[in-house]
């Protein structure tokens, strides 16, 4: 038998302990997208900041009570987003008109979660087309 097999698995159990190192953490990179389609169940209330800068920061507040929850055509999620059928949801939007948002009527949103982005910028609801 040859000595050659020896070092070239030696070389390749190598290579691969660099790539899993190499390799970010799983949690670094997971990004959840989830349609939520429900009803407004409050008044939504409006909270604005002014940055340092003199730019404006102004977020919707509002509860949804989730009656549908869908994955996105060509989005990624770990599950099914059943986790959020038949509960209520505390929603914020940013930049977005508190008339365009109604107690008692249908809406939908998209559901973000990005955990690379941290802790307190991780989730994010927009405005689903």
């Amino acid at each position: 038998m040859s000595p050659l097999p020896i070092p070239r698995a030696l070389a390749a159990a190598a290579l691969a302990a660099c790539a899993l190192a190499a390799a970010p953490a799983a949690h670094a990179w997971t990004l959840i997208s989830c349609d939520l389609s429900g009803i407004v169940s409050n008044l939504p209330a409006t909270m604005r900041q002014f940055r340092t800068d003199g730019t404006e920061l102004a977020q919707v507040m509002f509860r949804l009570k989730v009656k549908a929850a869908d994955i996105p055509d060509g989005e990624r999620a770990d599950g099914d987003c059943a986790q959020f059928l038949n509960r209520d949801v505390d929603v914020v939007l940013e930049n977005v008109a508190a008339r365009a948002i109604h107690k008692g009527k249908p809406l939908k949103v998209r559901y973000r979660y990005d955990e690379s982005l941290g802790q307190s910028q991780a989730t994010k609801y927009e405005l689903a087309p």
